[in-house]
């Protein structure tokens, strides 16, 4: 599915790409192309416009002195080479030209009968070797008639300096257009890759979920069937198998309500009752509620402090937060062994660790442990836990704009960071 998508995403892009190509090099290339064909006839009207003064002067003198006005030179004494002049009369006929005049380039002679009985115009002919070029046909009035003087040249620079254009847009563009399409297969790649992981994820939460829900239910119905087969004993002879049931009910409505929290936070809709709140203090008093249940298995619970430390945050988040940390805390270290809560202001952050002299947690497995249902002891399934505890706390951290970390070493315990912004998340997601 993803390897189509991301060819159907590669080709749309060349697909635009190669439309903007185009649509970029037709505007290139006609600019151009209008560009050096306007200078072309400037040049030529600017030309044939100077040579009419002069060969009017030119006609008027041979006319006065009673000389043939075929023995007028037209065009300049020494013509640049590219540019030919000549002297046409109202039927087309030459009555002079230059010398590096081609018969062949001259217009036909209903373009001179066009000229006479309108305004100066432009004409395209051939030359004998095929050339193409350009010819300014302007009407002038002289001492014995009209006439119609005729200055042109080869338009093959300007034809020439568009066909190489033309081949550098289409190799730029073809090459451009295959590199940019390497490039977007390769982006392709990368915009797919969140959905794909996020697919991934959606996955192993479904079926992670489903098997953390199967054990619970096959309890219950495994007990429930036991007090189905012996109806007529009373309640108190299957009080076990109740007392599981309830258990595992209560195991059920736990691990929604988890499920729920994380679905929340997913679409960003954990809701959060900020207030101002000293997060020492409510360190403290978690710490209190579970100093017996420390106690219980043999262990230090302390918590370090120096003195308030004030930020606006959710209070009930916060306590949920320090519960998971200290109930893994708790659960993974050791009769014997210390659990210390410090608090630390900051600044403007305010800084919660909660360390252990625990078991640990190997370095491959510190990168996962936020995961959901991720368990480092794989052993521990019946626990009354389903591996959710530290991802609701890394998402009630991260609603707060905050962040959570953890450092350990196998053998030598665990300490859980959690900095908080002291002014809170800028922004408060929507009630639900």
């Amino acid at each position: 599915m993803f390897s189509s998508a991301r060819w159907r995403l590669t080709l749309w892009f060349a697909g635009v790409l190669a439309l903007v190509l185009v649509a970029m090099g037709t505007a290139v290339y006609l600019s151009t192309r209008h560009a050096l064909l306007s200078s072309l006839d400037a040049d030529l009207r600017s030309r044939a416009s100077k040579e009419v003064v002069s060969l009017v002067a030119r006609l008027s003198e041979l006319s006065r002195r009673q000389l043939p006005l075929e023995q007028v030179r037209v065009g300049p004494e020494h013509p640049s080479p590219p540019y030919f002049y000549a002297l046409l009369r109202p039927d087309g006929q030459v009555l002079a030209a230059s010398a590096n005049t081609d018969p062949a380039a001259l217009p036909p002679p209903d373009a001179s009968y066009a000229v006479m009985n309108g305004e100066a115009m432009f004409v395209n002919t051939r030359d004998q070797q095929g050339e193409d070029m350009r010819v300014y046909l302007l009407p002038l009035g002289g001492p014995r008639g009209t006439y119609v003087l005729a200055v042109g040249r080869s338009r093959e620079p300007e034809l020439d300096a568009l066909r190489r254009l033309l081949l550098i847009l289409i190799g730029g563009g073809a090459a451009g257009l295959v590199m940019a399409s390497m490039g977007g297969y390769f982006l392709a790649g990368l915009a797919l890759r969140p959905i794909r992981e996020a697919m991934d994820r959606q996955r192993a939460f479904v079926a992670d979920a489903s098997h953390e829900l199967r054990t619970p239910l096959a309890l219950i119905r495994a007990s429930a069937e036991l007090v189905r087969r012996h109806p007529e004993e009373p309640v108190a002879t299957h009080a076990q198998a109740v007392d599981d049931i309830v258990a595992e009910s209560e195991r059920l409505t736990r691990m929604v309500s988890q499920l729920l929290a994380l679905a929340r936070a997913d679409a960003g809709r954990l809701s959060l009752n900020l207030e101002r709140l000293d997060l020492a203090a409510l360190a403290q008093d978690v710490v209190r509620q579970l100093r017996p249940q420390a106690d219980e298995r043999g262990l230090e619970l302390v918590c370090e402090s120096g003195g308030p430390a004030y930020l606006r945050g959710d209070e009930a988040r916060l306590r949920e937060v320090l519960l998971v940390l200290l109930d893994n805390a708790l659960k993974f270290t050791g009769a014997g062994g210390r659990v210390t809560v410090r608090v630390a202001d900051g600044g403007n952050r305010v800084h919660l660790s909660v360390s252990d002299t625990g078991i640990g947690i190997p370095p491959e497995h510190l990168p996962r442990i936020f995961d959901r249902f991720y368990r480092v002891d794989r052993s521990r399934t019946h626990d009354g836990g389903a591996g959710l505890g530290l991802s609701i706390a890394k998402s009630i951290v991260e609603a707060h704009e905050g962040r959570i970390w953890a450092e350990s070493q196998p053998g030598q315990g665990s300490t859980f960071h959690v900095e908080l912004p002291r002014s809170g998340p800028r922004r408060q997601a929507p009630a639900t």
